[in-house]
């Protein structure tokens, strides 16, 4: 019951943390997608709708990985890592001076635990039948405590960077595809659809090219006559 209350306390954190992390994620994309499509209006607003649609799913996968994995952590007490006999083997060692403390009311009631720092252990002196087993307990939550939160860290790490490989090298391209050849995206025959100032550059670049050929030409009949003349 108490692991139960310590995990849901924090059960919201990593939630949090994730959808910090994936709206980073489409704010960078969306940047990527609206430079590089800026001159085919088009092609860039199915791209952003694909990408904010597919983002969208992947963060509701992230939170169901995350929730699973917090109420595993909230089902039972399991590790089979050696850190935790380690740490909790090094808790206990200091229950010797708590237990002499606890025995001898001439001594200060006040103890430097490691970990913990200087604690008041005073009022535990009138519960003799349960205060070896609540150091104990409160030793083993405390070593058992790192290990779930290293888990969760290192499960959302390897989860999320997962996600951002396969969002980049294989759901965004097929996400596109799809919204671009869907019925919002208008066919990829539309694809090479110029934008408003596009146009105007090429009708302004036609007309200089025009314009330089046609001075070709001028001055080419120029140079002909010149030379019928001499």
């Amino acid at each position: 019951m108490i692991l139960q209350k310590k995990v849901k306390e924090i059960s919201k954190t990593p939630v949090d943390f994730i959808a910090k992390v994936w709206d980073y994620i489409l704010s960078v994309v969306i940047s990527v997608f609206t430079n590089h499509c800026d001159s085919y209006p088009i092609l860039q607003a199915s791209t952003i709708r694909a990408a904010r649609n597919l983002i969208e799913k992947m963060k509701q996968q992230s939170f169901d990985h995350v929730m699973e994995i917090v109420e595993m952590e909230k089902l039972a007490d399991y590790t089979c890592s050696p850190e935790y006999m380690s740490e909790w083997g090094k808790l206990m060692a200091q229950q010797e001076v708590f237990m002499k403390v606890m025995n001898d009311t001439t001594m200060p009631s006040r103890i430097l635990i490691e970990g913990f720092g200087w604690i008041e252990v005073g009022h535990l002196r009138g519960y003799p039948s349960v205060r070896e087993q609540a150091f104990d307990m409160k030793m083993r939550i405390t070593a058992y405590w790192k290990v779930v939160l290293r888990r969760l860290v290192d499960s959302m790490a390897l989860h999320l960077l997962l996600s951002v490989q396969n969002l980049v090298n294989r759901d965004m391209e097929i996400e596109v595809v799809n919204e671009f050849m869907g019925p919002h995206g208008g066919g990829i025959e539309k694809i090479l659809d110029e934008s408003p100032a596009v146009a105007k550059k090429r009708e302004r670049l036609s007309k200089s090219i025009k314009l330089l050929k046609d001075s070709k030409d001028a001055v080419a009949e120029i140079m002909d006559r010149i030379t019928v003349e001499d």
